[in-house]
């Protein structure tokens, strides 16, 4: 009766074990640019910590064996933001994915940064060719990354003849410019001027901030009844590629 025991275990544990050569999943995935969909060739892709695979010039790889269950993936490259993504992998199968990153830049010669502009939307076109004539102050993308500011108040606080006056008991912070301080800014965001816009918003998705602190710096297509108190605009990043993990 032992034996027979012991052999039933043991048979019972054979069968609870994934067999040699048994199918797992493979994943089959692209790496791309948040922004423009461009494929990220050079990428480093870790599934659970094991060895790292390199995409190819399209941004392209493939994972074989992948265990079944959920899965951390890191990707990494130089001149975008780190990502982490979750995917759950079957017991077999193939997955596909798409896997977007936020461009910094950082680390990258500045004529891939500039080349990489002309490819973005023609908002983007306009604040660069305004920002080579210098009449204002400009905060791109990359300056704000560098510095780590982390709202654009943070950012305002930086511009010469700006101030930010908080309410202590709205908690809210406002800009007013040095030159007009009766009186609040115009703002403008993504080309549209609205009413108002918190200081404390969010750095994150932001591509640009234009200052202009008086009427005579306003280039035309932002000038109107009230630019003598100052007008500032804000460009955010569209990311029509990102994808939820």
């Amino acid at each position: 009766m032992n034996v027979k025991k012991a052999l039933l275990t043991a048979l019972l544990a054979l069968s609870l074990c994934p067999a040699p050569g048994a199918a797992q999943a493979t994943l089959r995935g692209r790496v791309i640019d948040s922004e423009i969909g461009q494929g990220i060739g050079g990428a480093s892709v870790q599934i659970r910590k094991t060895a790292a695979i390199l995409t190819d010039t399209l941004g392209l790889f493939e994972a074989r064996d992948v265990p079944q269950g959920d899965a951390e993936i890191t990707i990494q490259v130089i001149g975008y933001t780190r990502g982490v993504f979750y995917v759950h992998f079957p017991a077999s199968g193939d997955v596909e994915r798409v896997f977007a990153l936020d461009f910094t830049g950082a680390r990258l010669p500045a004529v891939v940064v500039e080349a990489r502009a002309e490819k973005l939307e023609r908002r983007y076109v306009d604040f660069e060719q305004r920002r080579q004539r210098r009449i204002g102050t400009y905060l791109r993308w990359d300056e704000l990354e560098r510095k780590g500011y982390a709202s654009v108040g943070d950012a305002l606080r930086t511009v010469r003849g700006v101030r930010i006056r908080c309410d202590q008991q709205t908690f809210e912070c406002f800009a007013f410019m040095v030159r007009t301080p009766q009186c609040q800014p115009t703002w403008w965001v993504d080309g549209v001027e609205v009413r108002s816009f918190h200081e404390n918003t969010s750095i994150r998705d932001v591509y640009g901030i234009e200052v202009y602190r008086g009427a005579g710096e306003v280039p035309g297509e932002f000038a109107g009844s009230d630019a003598g108190c100052g007008v500032i605009v804000v460009w955010t990043k569209s990311r029509p590629f990102r994808i939820s993990p």
